[in-house]
């Protein structure tokens, strides 16, 4: 794979995750019956490594860049245990107030339920993997394996955590709230989404790298600037990246800020509800 596909892959937010697994808990009311059990499914979930291949996809939109369509330089190939590579797609499909940042990812999302669905039986099991950065988040992405239990059928539940890519703020959270309580917590959340999603130092060699790589991160900038109601980069280069990121990170503070006050709670309470760098993904199975 050559530096500029590399380099986009970064800048797409999609990092290896490194994190495995730090908790897994089980609820179960009855125990099913003939099938595995949730923490089964859990262990298999993050034990089960697999390679993926897919095609970035980009949606041009109205952001009015010329993204090509089709490129030999968007063709992907990801490695990871099932968790990590349905934490990357719950992240891969980010939303702000229930509509989608990007969709360039989706041939990997369907890719990942492919596989997902290969090792476990997805009429007897439901997977949710879900990025939520903190409590009453608007800004969230979510993958769903599997379908619904039947009414009445005794569920057995287990629940992993995954590293999301993004960066881990806990500390950092609980050192704002301490000093400049909600506001901080927010300024905390939004750096941290900026770093994760336009990394500067990536993304300023992407921007000004081979055409495909380029204006696919124009797009991006394009469409996330949009979403959050700020104004788009007019170039990237000489300062530019900066200058964007500082606006996109301005914006979501006070978004961020506005979620955490939404939820009524205390700076201290908000800073530990910060899982900006974890996914959470709950298995649930029947009989």
């Amino acid at each position: 794979m050559d530096v500029t596909s590399t380099v986009l892959d970064a800048v797409l937010c999609l990092l290896l995750i490194s994190g495995a697994v730090v908790t897994v808990t089980t609820a179960a009311p009855h125990e099913p019956a003939g099938e595995g059990r949730a923490a089964d499914v859990a262990a298999t979930l993050t034990t089960t490594t697999t390679s993926v291949t897919h095609t970035l996809t980009p949606r041009t939109g109205a952001t009015g860049v010329d993204v090509p369509n089709r490129s030999a330089r968007f063709e992907r190939t990801s490695h990871g245990t099932l968790a990590e590579l349905l934490a990357r797609a719950a992240v891969a499909r980010t939303e702000v107030d229930g509509e989608r940042l990007w969709y360039a990812r989706d041939g990997f999302v369907r890719v990942v339920n492919r596989s997902v669905r290969g090792v476990v039986r997805p009429n007897h099991t439901l997977i949710t993997a879900t990025w939520r950065p903190y409590p009453e988040s608007s800004i969230e992405g979510q993958v769903v394996v599997g379908s619904r239990p039947p009414p009445g059928r005794p569920v057995h539940a287990a629940t992993v955590e995954v590293s999301s890519g993004f960066p881990t703020t806990r500390d950092a959270s609980r050192r704002a709230a301490r000093e400049r309580g909600v506001g901080g917590v927010a300024d905390v959340v939004a750096g941290g989404l900026v770093r994760g999603l336009f990394p500067a130092t990536r993304t300023r060699t992407a921007a000004g790298g081979a055409a495909p790589a380029a204006a696919l991160v124009h797009h991006r900038y394009r469409r996330t600037a949009a979403r959050l109601g700020v104004e788009p980069p007019s170039r990237l280069a000489d300062g530019g990246v900066e200058a964007a990121n500082d606006r996109l990170e301005s914006a979501l503070a006070d978004r961020v800020a506005r979620d955490l006050r939404s939820a009524d709670a205390s700076a201290a309470r908000a800073a530990e509800g910060v899982r900006l760098g974890r996914v959470r993904i709950v298995v649930r199975t029947w009989p």
